[in-house]
């Protein structure tokens, strides 16, 4: 294999820029698919249940926040524009203030009257009297807030969603002096197909910058520096082709793919560029290189893969294709990778081997030596607030960062209205009371209430809650069955929000399930590569694990939670800092079966590995750091769940792993 990349690397260079060339031609435009139903049709329950909670897809929610009280002139303007509204072939409904009817207290006959009146001025001024009596859950108290509940229909493609949300937006901007907020699935995927791809190539582009002039920092070359650069874009772009050619877009969760790839990329490179001893045979310094690097760099893609080959395993299809379409990467990767370094070998591209800061950082982690017994009781004691305070919950706010636009206007609906979260009870041979008590207690419990409808033996229930999370909205739903079997009402549970609640803690489970398996079986493939020696099993998973605890214990204090939106983030960064101690193994592991003594043999690890552990981690620390301030929060705790983990682990790396092989690999 080592013959062939050599033999063959440049026909090897010229395939991949074809390649290339021909991934960006025929990508013209890249489709995320942000699809909800697939996560609802994973849930446990009746089809029927479903098909109505698949309906709350349609539901969009406009907030109005008027610098002043709702005036007469106002409420003429909004009567039109709901009119105009209605006319939408796309509109099927609008619930607001303006259609609210009531019973009122006084009235001999339960007959429904319109709770708001604006025929006149004097009418106008008795309404908001009333409204004030009756406590409307369409305006606030102040009556500068207020909300339309409004349900789509037939809306089929993503640019169908577009036009109508710009044109509620256009139509609702038409009332002067207000602010307008709308919310809803609808606007969430639609806000989020759109502002991806932007932050994509935003983020990839700094961190290409930054990574770059680290790049050159290190090696002093600005033509590796490039190489390097440009393996990581055609990385990049083929596992976005990968994913296009396989399943014809890429999913959401696919977008911290390019941050994967630079990470690994960056990591093979800076191992293999480690080079102590030079040759003028251009050949034998490419061979010795891939027996003696090459092996540890395959070894790493190896098992970063099996990482993230453990989500094809799941149930959870956006999940299932993320483990494809990044498996199938990292081996492309490291195919381009080996191409690459043959061509800086061949092309005898002069590379800085020392850096005084890679010195500087040993030396400063061997400062700190003499504590290393603090340093060890601190990770062990972070490693077990990890396994006491952390628990598992999810919000379907989770991937939106609390500082975007999107999130301030799904709060606007969370702090005024009740809450964006749909759920829907359907009571079966319920009589007039019983739908009362029911309703009365759905609203003691912080239940927003938009629609009782009764038709024959049925009564159907929509409602919203706040975003709460899903353990506090399992303890409310079981609250509502307790209270249900007091009075004798059946009644089933549904809605978006209740079947996300209900899907999305198994799933958070099926990840966490299958990143153990893929931890034991790296492993067990370490045993097995040391003729079984199952001290290779503690010795390779200690100096990975205890980071991983420790960040997630660390994390842990700041009110940190599992969920769907992060815990894949867990079995990537494993994937990544396994890297090093795998490096530092193998190195020892190789210096071993050359018949070294202990002492010899770390000294090798130490002086093959280190400098490089610490300029790939430097690296990708800082190139991160832009990543901290997207707007999409799974790629935000990416970037600062890697930089804690890598910062501990090559803290582990360096002061505890040597003694541990000396220790316990004889």
């Amino acid at each position: 294999m080592t013959r062939f990349f050599w033999k063959y690397r440049y026909i090897n260079f010229f395939l991949l820029l074809f390649a290339f060339i021909f991934c960006c031609l025929n990508i013209t435009k890249i489709k995320v698919f942000f699809d909800s139903e697939r996560i609802i049709e994973l849930s446990n329950v009746e089809k029927d249940i479903i098909e109505k909670s698949v309906d709350d897809s349609n539901l969009l929610l406009v907030g109005l926040n008027l610098i002043d009280s709702l005036n007469y002139v106002q409420s003429v303007s909004i009567d039109s524009i709901l009119d105009c509204i209605d006319t939408s072939k796309y509109i099927k409904s609008v619930k607001s203030i303006f259609n609210e009817r009531i019973i009122l207290k006084e009235s001999i006959l339960p007959f429904p009257v319109s709770l708001f009146n604006f025929q006149s001025e004097e009418s106008f001024e008795n309404s908001l009297e009333r409204i004030t009596s009756y406590n409307s859950k369409f305006i606030s108290k102040d009556f500068k807030k207020l909300i339309f509940i409004i349900k789509c229909k037939n809306l089929e493609t993503e640019l169908q969603k577009s036009n109508i949300l710009e044109f509620l937006n256009l139509q609702f901007s038409k009332i002067k002096e207000s602010n307008v907020n709308i919310t809803g699935q609808i606007k969430s995927e639609i806000y989020m197909t759109k502002n991806v791809i932007k932050e994509l190539m935003v983020f990839i582009t700094l961190s290409a910058i930054i990574c770059s002039l680290m790049l050159f920092f290190f090696v002093r070359n600005y033509k590796i520096v490039f190489i390097c650069l440009l393996s990581i874009l055609f990385s990049i772009m083929f596992s976005i082709s990968i994913s296009t050619f396989l399943f014809g877009g890429i999913e959401l969760v696919m977008i911290i793919i390019p941050a994967i790839i630079f990470i690994i990329n960056i990591s093979d490179f800076m191992h293999l560029l480690n080079i102590n001893k030079s040759t003028e045979i251009k050949y034998k310094l490419f061979y010795s290189q891939l027996i003696f690097i090459g092996k540890p760099v395959f070894l790493t893609s190896l098992t970063t893969a099996i990482g993230f080959l453990s989500f094809t395993f799941g149930s959870f299809e956006p999940l299932t294709r993320f483990g494809i379409v990044t498996t199938l990467s990292i081996f492309v990767s490291l195919f381009i990778i080996v191409t690459f370094f043959a061509l800086i070998i061949d092309l005898r591209l002069p590379l800085k081997s020392k850096s005084a800061l890679t010195d500087h950082i040993v030396k400063l982690i061997q400062f700190i030596y003499p504590h290393r017994k603090i340093i060890l009781i601190s990770f062990l004691s972070l490693s077990f607030l990890a396994l006491v305070n952390i628990k598992i919950n999810n919000y379907i706010t989770d991937e939106i960062n609390t500082k975007s636009k999107l999130y301030k206007e799904i709060n606007f609906i969370e702090e005024n209205f009740g809450g964006i979260k749909p759920i829907s009870f359907t009571l079966f041979n319920a009589n007039k009371d019983q739908v009362k008590i029911f309703n009365e207690y759905l609203n003691l419990n912080k239940t927003s209430i938009d629609i009782t409808f009764t038709q024959k033996d049925t009564t159907l229930i929509k409602s919203r809650i706040r975003d709460i999370g899903s353990l506090k909205s399992n303890i409310l739903y079981n609250r509502i069955i307790e209270f249900s079997k007091q009075k004798n009402i059946s009644f089933q549970i549904g809605g978006v929000g209740y079947l996300f609640d209900q899907i999305s803690r198994s799933i958070t489970i099926e990840i966490l399930v299958g990143l153990i398996l893929a931890i034991l079986l790296i492993g067990f493939i370490f045993v097995i590569l040391n003729n079984f020696n199952l001290m290779y099993l503690f010795i390779s998973l200690t100096p990975n694990l205890v980071p991983l605890f420790s960040c997630l214990g660390l994390f842990s204090l700041f009110g940190f939670y599992l969920s769907l939106s992060n815990a894949f983030i867990f079995a990537i960064v494993f994937g990544l800092i396994v890297d090093d101690s795998i490096h530092i193994i193998s190195a020892y592991s190789i210096s071993r079966k050359q018949n070294h003594s202990i002492s010899k043999s770390i000294e090798y690890c130490k002086k093959k590995t280190f400098h490089a552990i610490i300029k790939t981690t430097v690296i990708i620390i800082i190139s991160l750091l832009p990543l901290l301030f997207s707007e999409f929060r799974s790629i935000s705790q990416l970037a600062s769940i890697t930089i804690t983990a890598a910062l501990i682990a090559l803290v582990f790396d360096i002061l505890f792993l040597p003694n541990m092989l000396q220790k316990y690999i004889r």
